[in-house]
């Protein structure tokens, strides 16, 4: 959620008389996070978020609002696009796809507790559950084959301790396969950024658009290296608080359990990757936020050398 698209206050004042949420009174820039454009906006009427997509077209948003709206109605506390005088839920913006969503309330966390991790473990499960006949036709693009596309491009700045490591991480990846893992509709970035709390209530889950259909487990193991690890060091309580929460509403079959060590590499290798790329080819912006990718090599490194991590789960038999 950077700035990437500035915008002025006539160009707002004009979007906004499109819509029946009153007039503005202010605006500025959201940092948090590194794809789209995101204003907090305060009308007469309340305050909103305009989001500008920066990479996604409009007719790949459909899909994106369809999902919000889908967990909406089961009850999950995600922001819903407003619609404008004539129905619809997406505009154009300085030539972007634009919508407009009520500010839910709360503020992320920067260091979660143990209580915060267990409702982002609820959350998950309950948002994998409601999904589970939904079809999104969203695939992936964060597989294997991506990661490697990403290290040749990223290859040229790596030392060659760093090359090695990923290269063998992707070499253990590949010959573990989550083929026949259960599979879903994933958040895909559920970071702390992305989640708002009322003290220790869960008040907003944010930013679906790396949603995607893939296997659950990952998201939980996304989900977990960024809410359980303590400035990029494990911490046990929070893996086992956050898991243990999960499985009250979506227990893990044994071959889930069998590869969550392996997913949890995965995921730190994703983000590893994702923050190398962003710091090796920053995206021009007004407002931008560079991530440390240094914290998902710790992580990642932690997860490759310890195996106390298996120990979290209930036991299969």
């Amino acid at each position: 959620m950077s700035v990437f698209t500035r915008i002025t206050r006539p160009q707002l004042d004009q979007f906004f008389s499109a819509y029946s949420l009153g007039e503005v009174v202010s605006f500025e820039g959201i940092t948090d996070g590194i794809d789209n454009t995101n204003y907090s906006v305060a009308t007469t009427q309340g305050r909103f978020i305009l989001t500008l997509f920066e990479s996604l077209a409009a007719d790949e948003l459909a899909h994106f609002l369809e999902l919000l709206l889908h967990l909406g109605k089961n009850s999950l506390p995600c922001p819903c696009p407003q619609r404008d005088r004539q129905g619809n839920p997406l505009r154009q913006f300085n030539g972007k796809p634009a919508a407009v969503f009520r500010l839910l309330p709360g503020s992320s966390t920067a260091s979660p507790s143990i209580l915060q991790c267990q409702e982002i473990g609820l959350q998950l499960a309950s948002l994998h559950r409601c999904t589970q006949d939904y079809v999104f036709p969203v695939k992936s693009g964060n597989d294997i084959s991506w990661c490697k596309t990403v290290l040749n491009r990223i290859s040229v700045y790596l030392s060659a301790a760093d090359r090695g490591l990923i290269d063998d991480e992707l070499a253990f990846q590949t010959e573990n396969s989550r083929v026949n893992l259960p599979r879903g509709v994933i958040h895909a970035d559920l970071f702390r950024d992305n989640v708002l709390f009322v003290d220790d209530r869960l008040s907003g889950l944010l930013d679906f658009y790396s949603a995607c259909t893939d296997t659950l487990l990952l998201d939980v193991a996304i989900a977990a290296n960024d809410w359980c690890c303590d400035n990029g060091t494990v911490n046990n309580e929070k893996f086992a608080a956050l898991l243990a929460a999960y499985e009250t509403l979506r227990p893990l079959e044994p071959l889930e359990k069998q590869h969550w060590p392996i997913l949890l590499r995965a995921a730190a290798l994703r983000f590893w990757l994702s923050r190398l790329e962003h710091q090796c080819y920053p995206r021009p912006g007004e407002i931008t936020q560079q991530k440390d990718p240094l914290v998902f090599r710790r992580i990642l490194l932690q997860h490759r050398q310890q195996t106390y991590l298996s120990l979290n789960l209930r036991s299969t038999a």
